[in-house]
């Protein structure tokens, strides 16, 4: 092989090289988008589970309330127990 034919030979590897690398900057830019679209939907689903979450703990309320007596004075202590956390974090906050 004569040193023109290196010299060919070489830049040819050079310039598949950088083709290669341009293409796997390329996959990481689109990489990267869809990874933020998946965190903003999984912040966006976790909101939602827990506002679900909140609103079952009130039906269960609701319900106990609207039941025996048993389960009202379940619900009371429940409620009772909310209550006296909710006084407790005014109370860290004040100070």
């Amino acid at each position: 092989m004569t040193a023109a034919e290196t010299i060919q030979a070489l830049e040819l590897s050079i310039n598949s090289l950088i083709t290669r690398y341009n293409e796997a900057l390329r996959q990481i830019d689109e990489l990267r988008e869809a990874n933020g679209h998946q965190r903003d939907e999984l912040i966006r689903t976790h909101a939602e589970l827990v506002e679900l979450q909140n609103r079952y703990r009130t039906l269960q309320t609701a319900h106990a309330l609207s039941t025996d007596a048993p389960e009202r004075t379940q619900a009371r202590k429940q409620i009772s127990a909310i209550i006296s956390k909710v006084d407790k974090t005014l109370e860290l906050l004040k100070e």
